[in-house]
């Protein structure tokens, strides 16, 4: 964007009586141009040289006459019998591929192989298909009109409805209460899909839809809690049909709030930032900082943690 036009939208902020947004949407949007901040207030998103984004709040609606903003082929406010501005979120990498937004139909985002996301917009005014890899859902489905994903407690791990090859796990903001919880998108290698615990192979399934045959032996699930002593430093869950005993690494401790190993001192990292576990062996792991505490995730069957960049990856 040039600097002219840099300079016009800042003076038109100050003309109406606005100013830079309370919070920043953008920094989850990370697409420059318009943008609904809010059912009522329309904004631009501006990309500064230091590579953060910037949002600038432009112009308010009048929604007590149903006038809510719009940024779908026409921008500012038009009349709606309800607000469609979609509930937004960060969104963070787990693994390479293409992924759906879980806030947006219309957004997607290509994940590469270190990490680093390239977020999508469809120009059409359609919703993005998994399936088709395109642009053609329509504005009225589900998806798009649907919340997609669950989120009440940390660590829980849910599939994607309209794709189970994909699936997401919900971690904190700041707390675990609902209103700070949001998914990571993940998704089953070639071959395996999503059966509402891990990803199995796609040869035990009826369909292409969430309904798994009957297994005669368990099916790999969350963690849960062993059903006898010393449940404090150890968890059980099913793996390929058996129920296995996982002992957390040592410093951590199983926390059954959220079903998962913490560690037991306080870490000097980022909130959000993912690392390599102390002291796990099993190169499947990885944890996830939280309020100075570390957690223990898996990464998808068939993946192992790579520690250099900090991703998941297929063996």
């Amino acid at each position: 964007m040039s600097s002219l036009l840099s300079v016009y939208l800042l003076l038109l902020a100050v003309a109406i009586g606005s100013a830079k947004a309370d919070d920043n949407p953008c920094q989850d949007v990370r697409l420059a141009g318009f943008v609904c901040l809010n059912c009522t207030t329309l904004g631009y998103c501006i990309r500064e040289a230091s590579g953060n984004w910037n949002t600038i709040s432009m112009l308010g609606c009048q929604s007590e006459h149903n006038f809510f903003c719009s940024d779908e082929g026409t921008f500012g406010c038009t009349w709606q019998s309800q607000c469609r501005v979609p509930k937004r979120g960060p969104f963070h990498c787990q693994q390479e591929g293409l992924f759906p937004d879980p806030y947006d139909c219309r957004r997607y985002h290509e994940c590469s192989d270190s990490g680093v996301d390239t977020p999508h917009l469809c120009s059409n005014e359609a919703g993005y298909s998994t399936l088709g890899e395109s642009c053609v859902l329509p504005r009225e489905s589900e998806q798009c009109t649907e919340e997609q994903f669950t989120c009440t407690r940390s660590g829980q791990v849910g599939g994607w409805a309209a794709d189970n090859r994909y699936f997401y796990v919900c971690i904190g903001d700041t707390d675990d209460t609902a209103s700070s919880l949001y998914p990571l998108m993940m998704k089953c290698r070639d071959g395996y899909l999503f059966n509402g615990y891990s990803c199995a192979p796609a040869s035990g399934f009826k369909n292409m839809g969430s309904e798994v045959e009957e297994p005669s032996k368990c099916v790999d699930k969350t963690r849960y809690e062993c059903p006898f002593p010393n449940s404090e430093i150890q968890y059980c869950k099913c793996v390929e049909g058996e129920q296995q005993v996982i002992i957390c690494p040592s410093g951590f401790h199983f926390d059954t709030r959220i079903m998962t190993c913490v560690s037991e001192r306080i870490y000097q990292c980022k909130d959000f930032e993912v690392l390599a576990c102390p002291n796990s062996t099993d190169k499947n792991e990885y944890c996830v900082c939280i309020e100075q505490e570390l957690r223990v995730f898996d990464c998808p069957k068939g993946h192992y943690f790579n520690a250099d960049i900090s991703v998941c990856q297929e063996e």
